[in-house]
């Protein structure tokens, strides 16, 4: 097996450390693939249930044989949900915890039958929080998918010319990353989100509005894939965005240069040395019990003072409201560094995103994945931060 098994004592420590969350709930039924590849070792088809006391159990529709090789906890196939009181051994009027945040309607319905007289509360914020925070073997993981970033992205000017289709560049680097052994697909937990394994947009197109939780949009190539790169030729004398994330054994890294064929007007210059003062802001804040709340704030308070406030994050009500996030599974992780009441810890990894979006030029601006530790914020993304000049 090619592929990098997690190992029993790294799947028994989540277990201990959820358990420990659980409270009063009696246990929980994890569905989401992520998750319950995180908490067992496999992202086969099915569920695993973590009681609040005792041995976690896995029980897997397709493929029971790849489980099975997979996880290093009890495996047992799923036939039907019918069963799942007596064959996960549920009593009567346990508190039992779900995914509120990703399990579809019907599917909540039939464990809800299933379970009977059970009361079903929600365990996706204790998970979110729980897997913000990384083990050593994680961080490791995510330095490895840093290096081969650092890598693809490095491999920009070995492509790029004048006329090519942004999507023409898009194809390169992939290709690229995935020959270093890049997964080609992307986790990312919000609804309705479909992501690109990053984005690569030139001039005005890359300031496009979209829908994605992130400052930049794109045209994209269809209705339904409305961001990221599209078909419009690069040209010289623009900013060329460079959005990617790089990924070993199922774990992210994200970082963002700026290339260009040529030189860029002044003021997107300037802008860009605003978003490299901010990022340099924030990754001084980035320590244990700092609020992210308040490291948003400050990002749009240095925004201001450097005369970018127009700017950060997208013009007036467009702005992407956050100026950084978790990675690890997936891109969308804890912490948010935004409006909300969430507290830095060491060993999270962070990916911290000033970006400065002139509508009718293009996106200017830096981003770099941070280990947080005791004694500050480690940058895990090392490739050179000037403007790329091809």
């Amino acid at each position: 097996m090619d592929y990098l098994l997690h190992p029993k004592s790294e799947i028994d420590e989540r277990i201990r450390r959820f358990q420990a969350k659980m409270g009063e709930k009696d246990g929980a039924i994890v569905f989401q693939a992520v998750d319950m590849c995180y908490f067992s070792g496999t992202a086969q088809d099915g569920l695993v249930y973590v009681p609040r006391d005792g041995y976690p159990v896995v029980m897997v529709r397709k493929s029971f044989e790849r489980a099975a090789q997979e996880s290093p906890l009890d495996v047992r196939p799923l036939r039907s949900l019918k069963n799942l009181k007596r064959d996960l051994n549920i009593p009567s009027g346990a508190a039992i915890g779900l995914e509120w945040d990703v399990l579809p309607h019907g599917l909540y319905h039939r464990v809800d039958e299933a379970l009977g007289d059970a009361k079903l509360v929600d365990v996706s914020e204790d998970i979110k929080h729980l897997r913000s925070v990384k083990s050593e073997f994680e961080i490791s993981l995510i330095r490895e998918a840093a290096r081969m970033l650092d890598s693809g992205i490095a491999s920009v000017p070995d492509f790029l010319h004048e006329g090519m289709r942004e999507v023409e560049l898009m194809c390169q680097v992939e290709s690229a990353m995935r020959f270093m052994g890049h997964q080609g697909s992307l986790r990312f937990r919000r609804f309705n989100s479909i992501v690109p394994l990053g984005h690569i947009m030139s001039g005005p197109d890359a300031a496009v509005p979209s829908f994605l939780a992130s400052p930049t949009g794109g045209r994209g190539t269809s209705l339904l894939f409305p961001q990221g790169a599209g078909f419009r030729k690069i040209r010289r004398n623009e900013p060329v965005f460079v959005d990617m994330v790089g990924i070993y054994n199922g774990y992210i890294a994200d970082a963002t240069r700026i290339f260009c064929l040529g030189r860029l007007p002044s003021e997107l210059e300037e802008a860009y040395g605003a978003t490299l003062e901010i990022e340099r802001r924030l990754a001084d804040e980035l320590r244990p019990e700092r609020d992210a709340r308040e490291i948003f704030r400050l990002s749009e308070t240095v925004g201001a003072e450097l005369g970018f406030e127009n700017y950060l994050g997208g013009p007036s009500g467009q702005k992407c409201g956050f100026i950084g996030h978790g990675v690890g599974m997936e891109l969308d992780e804890y912490p948010v560094l935004g409006p909300l009441d969430h507290v830095i810890q060491e060993n999270m990894t962070v990916a911290v995103e000033p970006k400065m979006i002139y509508p009718d030029q293009g996106v200017v601006g830096i981003e770099d994945t941070f280990l947080t530790t005791s004694n500050g914020a480690e940058r895990l993304t090392r490739l050179p931060q000037e403007i790329w000049r091809v």
